[in-house]
């Protein structure tokens, strides 16, 4: 389990650490792991789910089929 600092996910997301902490600041981002009370980082796992989760399909790629949810 690999913890990122926010530089490292920015870096993997292919964006700046600025858009990351207001991605995070507004509820939009990757969860955050706090380490100290003033050191953060992001669970290499949590930003790789949270990048797939924002995936879109390509144009003429059919859109996914959402998981059927059985509640009985």
């Amino acid at each position: 389990m690999n913890v990122l600092t926010y530089n490292e996910a920015a870096q993997r997301a292919g964006v700046t650490r600025r858009t990351i902490e207001r991605l995070i600041a507004v509820g939009e981002g990757p969860a955050v792991v706090h380490l100290t009370g003033r050191r953060r980082g992001i669970l290499e796992d949590d930003l790789k789910s949270w990048l797939l989760a924002r995936r879109r399909p390509a144009p003429g790629e059919p859109a996914p089929i959402p998981p059927h949810n059985n509640k009985t």
